[in-house]
């Protein structure tokens, strides 16, 4: 490591470590834990689990496993953990509505975890958890074998997931009322009215689509907690996931697959909707990609008409007319750490060790530049330029930006 690159990885450590929590908030949380970037008391799952991506290399300075451990605490009986939790260890959002989903990706981490031998046994501890969340999760699959979410459970707050904005005023998905929202009084009005006027029907729109990433996202679940069953001895639960990851592997490439332009897309109504996200890409983490179809991902890796653009791989496609770089624009132009860094992972599952370290090398390039100029590190980046800060992020993003300085130099370059 170059002496520019431990001031960057030092830049973030020094901003991760004034944004742990150390409140002694009574309830279910524990403290200190892990910030998630912004200035939120309330821990979310999303968030948390690609932290600890990066704060699993420095587990003896941060609290990685308490952070997690979080989560489980609130656990309901019936597996409900939601997306994001209060420091009272309540929901902030009713586990009726897919706006409390998030992906399911503590599998993922714990695997992680036991792979660096940090806390070794802990696999055993949260297995029963693990499982019990999994099967809640049965809940947002249709009928068709494709799961779906929500435009803020999804992780990917404004991506367009419609071939037309009439579509979000169709029926036939899950109604988000103000029981939704778990806030009790005016806060929890005022946020109802937002969510209800913003843009009309965007979060009663869930179940009427497949969503691919969720769908992926499941599958991923599905295989790490077979590798997890098997490590503990449990040969028959390990089969059953293993089953069920090739059932959603063949329903997300008989439904998703669009030959015409090589990429998986959200399914809807016996077709696909136009836009080509970055979502697509679980398709590679999760295994669901075969051999032949992840090379016509690749492509779109490095195409500069769609997903290689100079300064990393944007949220949606260059081409899409919804592809923007305004502070409108939250999901829909920026490159973002946490979906990055699920590409290289994927991109290393298939052998892509060139591809992943080129693309890692001009995303960690772009965001030390800005550092440089700015003394700080950003929630999201500009694919096109590194002279600047995003105009859609917010600053001492350490959260999860601290995984471009702390582990995609480290795993990637």
């Amino acid at each position: 490591m170059t002496m520019r690159s431990k001031a960057f990885a030092q830049a973030a450590l020094e901003i991760a470590e004034r944004k742990m929590f150390r409140d002694e908030t009574p309830g279910k949380h524990c403290s200190p834990r892990l910030g998630t970037g912004g200035s939120f008391e309330d821990i979310f799952l999303w968030d948390t689990v690609f932290c600890c991506h990066w704060a699993k290399y420095h587990a003896d300075k941060f609290p990685l496993t308490g952070s997690l451990d979080n989560f489980y605490r609130c656990q309901q009986d019936d597996g409900f953990i939601s997306r994001q939790i209060h420091s009272n260890g309540i929901s902030k959002w009713s586990p009726d509505h897919p706006v409390s989903f998030a992906p399911p990706l503590f599998s993922w981490i714990e695997l992680e975890l036991e792979r660096l031998k940090i806390m070794p046994g802990r696999l055993a501890e949260v297995y029963d958890f693990l499982v019990k969340l999994h099967k809640f999760n049965y809940r947002w699959q249709r009928s068709d074998g494709l799961y779906f979410s929500d435009p803020w459970g999804c992780g990917m707050d404004d991506i367009p997931r419609v071939n037309d904005p009439a579509d979000y005023l169709r029926g036939g998905g899950i109604k988000l009322t103000r029981n939704s929202i778990l806030d009790e009084g005016a806060d929890g009005d005022t946020l109802f009215q937002f969510m209800h006027t913003r843009i009309p029907g965007y979060f009663d729109w869930n179940k009427q689509l497949g969503w691919v990433d969720t769908t992926c996202q499941v599958a991923f679940d599905a295989l790490n907690l077979a590798e997890i069953a098997g490590k503990l001895g449990k040969k028959d639960d390990a089969a059953a996931y293993l089953a069920e990851h090739r059932k959603l592997a063949e329903t997300v490439n008989e439904l998703c697959w669009d030959e015409d332009s090589g990429i998986y897309r959200d399914h809807l109504d016996g077709g696909w909707i136009r836009h080509k996200h970055i979502g697509a890409f679980w398709s590679l983490i999760s295994g669901v990609a075969p051999e032949s179809r992840a090379e016509k991902l690749f492509q779109h890796l490095e195409n500069p008409e769609t997903f290689g653009l100079p300064c990393g791989i944007p949220g949606i496609s260059a081409d899409d007319r919804e592809f923007g770089l305004s502070k409108e624009h939250y999901w829909r132009g920026p490159v973002w750490a946490p979906v990055v860094y699920m590409i290289l992972c994927g991109l290393r599952r298939f052998g892509q060790k060139e591809l992943a370290s080129r693309i890692a090398g001009k995303f960690y390039t772009a965001a030390y530049n800005i550092w440089e100029k700015t003394g700080t590190i950003w929630e999201n980046y500009s694919p096109v330029q590194s002279d600047t800060p995003s105009v859609a992020a917010a600053p001492d993003f350490c959260g999860w930006s601290a995984l471009i300085p702390l582990t995609i130099r480290r795993e990637f370059i």
